[in-house]
Order: structure tokens, then C-alpha cells, then sequence
């Protein structure tokens, strides 16, 4: 490998970090000038796109409401006239200025009716299958189709608007027919401009073209998911700009924004060559100007260089000239500079060289006798695991003298029977996976890096001790290990005192295992809160919250587990707890389960501690299967066993509520008294069994005849009555009463035979009959009663009512 001169080296820096300081720096700048051009163009493509998104909404909305105004325009009795139908859409020039293929008139049932201009050939034809159809049929409201094949095989766009009679059903559809491949307010998008080469194109979420300016693209769909990305995220819901090969082929800056008045997309495309055009001339400048600097760089960097090492290059000769023999005479100073500092330097550590080779003599004898005469036993040994000190202290403590150890590698004779390596041996070799075999208790030592420690008891002068060793490696300047120490400290005393504090513990254990075993049992959630916080929990608690472990739970909150409803008492319970001695009262609250279900639980809360720290501890256990049971005796309380209709415990009770109702707002409010005719010859004829069937289904069919907000009960056997509320019109329970006797017209299905069952009415209308409860009670049942009287399956107003019976 060539040596080139400290001269080359330093041209060579200088004019690489010049080269790439200047390269970064015009780099850096040319990315941040395309950054933000990029950014820029897209953004002011972006503002484009939404406005000309606007824009087409507004049209598309204005269009769709024409053809809404159009349809309310429509009297009932023209859609029942095809001819005065078609003079009307051929009438309506404003719909054929909207609409460039035409607008149709079709029936409920899809048969378009008329057409207009022209096309008669369809007029009768069935489009009862096109989703323009069925939409608007199905949901009564305006509707904008996708693009569609129509019969005359032309794609197009459909619009629709339901045409409503004057009792607000559906009387037919009003659709207005736009041709994508002809000139309109939707096509007339594609000719629009981005830029000199840029354009606009229309597409939906289903990859198919709307509009596009070379209309032969509109036949075509879009490429499948999973080929362009940036057509995949838009499709999937984003609006903005970015990079592709749209659907002409060519590399571009694409826009995109979604349409409010459909599921369309409008999308603005300019080729790159023509948006980026300002980048690609700013990065040939950039280019050119730099292969003109820098070599002119490179010179001067080549002249400077030399001028600053010429005396440096002199002291490097003059270095290499010493003899090792020879004495040192100090070198005169070249120049002033930071080389003529090297030189000063250079001389005076030659001079300070054998001054410090005396010094560390005496260094070195210095800590050997501090390691001699120190209080704390230890030794030792190189990397051959010879010892080389063995201080007094180990000594007195082991027995064993220096002179008998020192120069050998038998440092284990001070502490074993026979031969076996110390921990100074093994921080010596790094055999740390040794330290399980050799000792029952090691670890890391605490007070030195990358020491060891270890424990044990042995046996010292006849006496047992139990000794605590501490082993460091000693490094040379390189990081090599060249020996290792070792202190040992007899803790013979404190190991004692630690056994019998073990022991101590054991006991309290064991008692404190007891305890936690009786709450562990527990069917009831048991909990311990620090600062309101679970620090315990019993796995009752655990399930009942949820979890599937009671470490799910440690360190949350307990009212994360509250129910907002039940936040505010826990609160209160919690704090009573907290401030007195005694636990609060059991309250019914509402836990949230870890799944967000919520349980009824009966909860307590008293004061506790818990490891020395005030605490609190919850008790709370399941009381919904208690709660369940209470609300089915409430229900066998107020609602007919067999009908599920309200007894008359709750007939009453809501017949009370609704006269006061009725008293307040001055609103008129009726009582119907009802009682099935011919019932016993059912019962007779085909048994209980079947009686029980019709009255579920009587019971049913005058639910149905009734609004939400009035109640139907059964009094018991065949009666039943109808609480009518809130009425607009006293006339209001004759409308009802006739709807119930229309309904029992109809046969009732017994046993796979048909049997009639009619049924007699009795009404009652506050406040013109009464305003006493028990007067309006008595008053419809006497006029259900006249109504049997008078023929069955009619029924009769009270008389003070009507002043005379009337019926039907």
C-alpha cells in the first residue's frame, strides 16, 4: 500500500470536507427547494380540485333539486294518464336543458309511462329491476344512480325523485337521464384544463370512469385494488395529492377530492414533466456550478497545505534522527504556531521521562506495604494464580502465613480440605458460569465494577466463621486482567442475628398465610385500595370485576370499575371510611365489568390497614340473580300470566295517571270496556287449551289496533280494556272502536278450523261522561253492556255521553 505524505493527506481532507460541505449544502438546499415546490404544486392543485368539487356538487345538487321541484309539481291525477303524462315531461324544456338524454315517468311497479323527448319504443317497458328503481321505491327519496348501461346501449347517469300522492304515498318516479358520452353539466368537466397538459376525470368508488376527456376511457374501468396504492387510499376514503400513473398512461401529480352530493370521486392529473419542469433546471445549474468550483477549490486547498506542513515535515525529520543511546538535547522551536507548541511539549516530556520511571519504584512499594498493613483481610494473586501479597490481617484471621503461600497457586489451603479454586480464580479466568458449582450464595458485587461476591460458612482456627468475599480483577493500562484482589469480612455475628430474624418471619407467615388463604375463599369480591387503588384483591373479586386474574387489577382505580350512576355514593362511602373509624353503610350500586357489562352488586367500605399505610378495604358481592327475582314478582304483580298484557292492578294504576294527565293539559281521554262474544262455545267446542290461544291472539290483534302510548289490559277471562290517551278529537274512540271490530272480523284460527269471535264495546270519554274515576269505570262497563244487549260486536257510547246510544 502506497504512503503518501502528511501534505497529500491534508489537501485531501480539506478538499473532501470542501466537497462535501459544498455538495451537502446545495444538496440539502436543491431537496428543500423540491420539497416545497412539490408541496406547493400540490397544494395549489389540491385548492383546485375542491373548488371545481364544489362546484360540480352545486350543479349536481341544482339538477337533482329540478327534478325534485318537478316531481311535487305532478298532480295525483296525472300519473293515472299516460298521455296528459307525456305532454307534461315534453312540456317541461327546463328538465331538457338539465337532463341531455330526457326524463321519465314510471310507475310504483318500475313501467316507465312516458319519455320525453321522444323514446317512445320503451314506453311500456319494465325497469322494475334497475337499482334507480328500487332505491328510490324502497326509501321514498331522491336518488343519483352509478353509471349504468342503458337499453339503447349508451352509458349514462340516473336521477330520480319520488312522486308522492296527497295521503304522501308513492304514486310513481320522476327520472332524469344524462349521457355521459354527450355534451352536459357533468361531461363538460373533462374539458376542463390543469396547467397546459393537465386535465380533469370523474370516477366512483366502484374504479368506474364517469367522465374523462378521451371518452373512450369511459368504457374502461380503473385498475384493480392492490395495483396503484395511491388510487387504493383514495378509494378508501383520502382526499389529497400525490404521484402515479392514472388511468392515460402517463407519470403525473394527481388530486383527488371526494364529492358531499354523491359517492363520486373528481380527480385533476398534470404530467410530471410538465409540473416539475422548474426542478429539473434548478438541479442542472446546481450540477454545472459545482464541476466549475471545485477544482479551483482543490488548487487552493493544494497551496495552503503546503505551506502549513513544511514545518512540521522538519520536526518529523528531526525525530527520526535521535539515537536511542544518545542524550536528549531539546530542539529550538520551528515557528510559534501549534507545532511549535508540539515541539515545547516534546521536549519537556523527554526531560520529565526518567524523573517518572524513579517515581513509579517508589509507587509500586508504596502500595504493596498499604495492602500489608491494611485492617481488612485480603490477597493477591497474578494471572498465573500465584499469590503475590498476603497481607497480615488474612493472617490473624486464617492461620496461615504469607511465607507459606506466597510464589504459590494454593490460596485454597487458607479455607478447604483439598485442592479447589477461591473467587479470585475465577474473576482471574472469567469463568463466571463456575460461581453455581462453587458457591451456594454469589452475586455481582455492590461496591465494585465488575467484581464478584460470595458467602459462605467455614471452618477458621477450629472455630466456625461465616465470611463475606469480595474478588475485583486489577487491569493494566491496555484493559488486560494481570491479577485480581480479594477482602473478606467476618459476618458471623450479623449472619446469626438474620437467621433468627428468618425464623421470626417464617411465624408471621405462616399466620398471615391463613388469613389470606380465608379471603382467597371467599365467595364475596374482596379488595384492598391504597389511595384508592388496588394493591389486593381476592379471585372472587377479580371474577366478579371480569378478569381473569387479580394481577388484571393491580395499581387502577376503583371507581373505573363504578358506574357513572353509582360514581357519586361510592364517593361518599369511600370518604366516610377515610375520615372516621367505622365502615359505611352497604349501599346497592352498579359495578362495570372489565368487558363494559355492568353487574348489581351490595357493597360495603370500612377503614384498613395495609403494610403500615391507611387503606381501605370493599366487600361487594352479586345480588343480581336477587335483583332478577324481584323484577319477575313485580312482573307477575302487574302483567296477565297468559297475554302479557297489564293486570288490573296496573289497569288502575295507569288509569289514575292518565285521568291526572288528562286534568292537567285538558286534553280528552277515553275508557274502553271490552268483552268477547261467543268465547264460551270455543272453550265448549275445543277445549281450554284453544280459548287460551284466542285470547293471545285477541289480546294481540287490539295491541295492533291502538298508537304506543295507549295501554291495553286484560280485566280477567274474557275482558279486556283500552286506556285511549292524549286524544286529538273525542270522535277519535269511535275511529279506534271501528278499527277493533273490523279486526275481529276476521276469523280466528282454532285447531286448523275457523272460528268467529266478535266483540262487544263499552266506551267511556272524560270529561264529557265524568270526571270521578269510578264513574268513568262504571260508565264504560254499563255500555259494554248495553252493547251485548243491543247485538253483540257492536259498540256503544256512554249515554251520558251521547245522550242516546250510538253504535255501529
Amino acid at each position: 500500500m502506497p504512503r503518501f505524505s502528511l501534505k497529500i493527506k491534508l489537501a485531501l481532507v480539506v478538499f473532501l470536507v470542501i466537497g462535501i460541505v459544498s455538495t451537502g449544502v446545495a444538496g440539502l438546499g436543491l431537496m428543500f427547494f423540491i420539497k416545497e415546490f412539490k408541496a406547493s404544486i400540490a397544494s395549489r392543485q389540491y385548492s383546485v380540485v375542491s373548488a371545481m368539487a364544489s362546484d360540480l356538487d352545486d350543479r349536481i345538487a341544482s339538477a337533482q333539486r329540478e327534478l325534485v321541484a318537478v316531481a311535487l309539481s305532478i298532480p295525483p291525477s296525472l300519473a293515472a294518464d299516460p298521455q296528459r303524462l307525456q305532454h307534461f315531461l315534453d312540456s317541461r324544456l327546463d328538465l331538457h336543458q338539465v337532463f341531455s338524454d330526457g326524463t321519465g315517468f314510471y310507475s310504483p311497479k318500475g313501467i316507465l309511462l312516458a319519455s320525453a323527448p321522444g323514446q317512445s319504443l320503451f314506453i311500456g317497458k319494465d325497469f322494475s329491476s334497475r337499482e334507480y328503481i328500487t332505491r328510490t321505491i324502497g326509501s321514498g327519496k331522491p336518488y343519483i344512480s352509478e353509471p349504468l348501461i342503458s337499453a339503447r346501449g349508451r352509458l349514462l347517469v340516473v336521477f330520480t325523485a319520488p312522486v308522492l300522492g296527497f295521503d304522501g304515498k308513492l304514486i310513481g318516479v320522476l327520472g332524469g337521464r344524462v349521457e355521459l358520452a354527450e355534451e352536459n353539466f357533468l361531461s363538460r368537466v373533462g374539458r376542463l384544463k390543469v396547467g397546459d397538459g393537465g386535465n380533469f376525470f370523474l370516477f366512483n368508488d366502484q374504479r368506474h370512469m364517469i367522465v374523462h376527456p378521451n371518452r373512450d376511457r369511459l368504457a374502461i374501468p380503473l385498475p384493480p385494488q392492490g395495483t396503484i396504492e395511491l388510487l387504493d387510499r383514495v378509494i378508501g376514503g383520502y382526499e389529497g395529492s400525490g404521484e402515479m400513473t392514472g388511468p392515460s398512461g402517463v407519470p403525473g401529480i394527481y388530486s383527488f377530492k371526494k364529492l358531499n352530493s354523491t359517492r363520486w370521486i373528481l380527480a385533476a392529473e398534470r404530467p410530471l414533466s410538465e409540473a416539475y419542469e422548474p426542478i429539473y433546471r434548478a438541479r442542472t445549474l446546481v450540477l454545472y456550478s459545482l464541476c466549475a468550483l471545485l477544482p479551483v477549490a482543490l488548487l487552493f486547498v493544494w497551496i495552503f497545505a503546503g505551506r502549513l506542513t513544511t514545518p512540521l515535515l522538519t520536526f518529523a525529520a528531526r525525530v527520526r534522527s535521535m539515537g536511542e543511546g544518545a542524550s536528549f538535547e531539546p530542539m529550538p522551536l520551528p515557528s510559534q504556531d501549534e507545532i511549535g507548541e508540539l515541539v515545547r511539549a516534546f521536549n519537556t516530556m523527554m526531560l520529565e521521562l526518567s524523573s517518572q520511571r524513579r517515581l513509579l519504584e517508589r509507587e509500586k512499594s508504596f502500595a504493596v506495604q498499604l495492602l500489608q498493613h491494611c485492617a481488612l483481610p485480603c490477597f493477591v494473586i497474578d494471572a498465573g494464580h500465584r499469590v503475590i501479597i498476603w497481607n497480615k490481617a488474612i493472617e490473624e484471621l486464617t492461620g496461615i502465613t504469607a511465607e507459606s503461600l506466597v510464589g504459590k497457586a494454593e490460596a485454597w489451603r487458607a479455607f478447604y480440605p483439598e485442592k479447589r479454586r477461591v473467587l479470585a480464580d475465577v474473576v482471574v479466568d472469567g469463568t463466571l458460569q463456575e460461581m453455581a458449582d462453587l458457591y451456594d450464595c454469589y452475586a455481582d458485587s455492590e461496591l465494585i465494577p465488575k467484581g464478584l461476591r460470595a458467602e459462605a460458612w467455614y471452618t477458621l482456627k477450629g472455630k466456625q466463621r461465616y465470611l463475606c468475599f469480595d474478588a475485583a480483577p486489577v487491569r493494566d493500562g491496555e484493559g488486560n486482567v494481570v491479577a485480581a484482589i480479594e477482602t473478606l469480612q467476618d459476618v458471623t455475628v450479623k449472619a446469626k442475628t438474620e437467621e433468627r430474624l428468618t425464623n421470626m418471619v417464617a411465624a408471621i407467615g405462616e399466620s398471615e398465610e391463613r388469613f389470606r388463604r380465608l379471603v382467597e375463599l371467599s365467595l364475596d369480591g374482596i379488595a384492598i385500595l391504597v389511595g384508592r387503588r388496588f394493591v389486593f384483591i381476592n379471585p372472587a373479586g377479580s371474577e366478579l370485576l371480569g378478569c381473569q386474574s387479580p394481577d388484571q387489577l393491580m395499581g387502577r382505580e376503583m371507581l373505573e370499575f363504578i358506574e357513572r350512576d353509582s360514581a357519586e355514593l361510592f364517593l361518599e362511602q369511600a370518604a366516610y371510611a377515610e375520615q372516621g373509624e367505622s365502615s359505611a353503610p352497604w349501599i346497592e350500586e352498579r359495578l362495570l365489568r372489565n368487558d363494559r357489562t355492568s353487574i348489581e352488586v351490595e357493597l360495603g367500605v370500612g377503614p384498613f390497614v395495609y403494610r403500615g399505610e391507611r387503606a381501605l378495604q370493599v366487600i361487594f358481592r352479586d345480588i343480581t340473580e336477587r335483583k332478577l327475582a324481584k323484577a319477575r314478582l313485580e312482573t307477575l304483580a302487574h302483567y296477565d300470566s297468559l297475554t302479557s298484557l297489564p293486570n288490573r292492578v296496573l289497569f288502575f294504576d295507569r288509569l289514575t295517571h292518565a285521568l291526572s294527565e288528562a286534568r292537567r293539559y285538558r286534553h280528552p281521554m277515553a275508557l274502553m270496556y271490552l268483552d268477547l262474544d261467543c268465547f264460551k262455545e270455543i272453550n265448549d267446542r275445543f277445549g281450554h287449551a284453544a280459548g287460551d290461544a284466542v285470547l293471545m291472539e285477541a289480546g294481540q290483534r287490539l295491541k295492533d289496533c291502538v298508537r304506543a302510548c295507549d295501554m291495553v289490559a286484560r280485566m280477567g277471562g274474557d275482558e279486556f280494556t283500552i286506556i285511549l290517551t292524549k286524544m286529538a278529537e273525542r270522535q277519535d274512540a269511535s275511529v279506534v272502536a271501528e278499527r277493533i271490530l273490523e279486526a275481529f272480523n276476521r276469523p280466528f284460527q282454532v285447531e286448523g278450523a275457523e272460528a268467529g269471535v266478535g266483540v262487544s264495546i263499552g266506551i267511556c270519554i272524560y270529561p264529557s261522561c265524568s270526571e270521578n274515576l269510578d264513574d268513568i269505570v262504571r260508565c264504560a262497563d254499563g255500555a259494554m253492556y248495553r252493547a251485548k244487549q243491543e247485538g253483540k260486536n257492536v259498540y256503544r257510547i256512554s249515554q251520558s255521553e251521547q245522550g242516546a246510544c250510538c253504535g255501529v
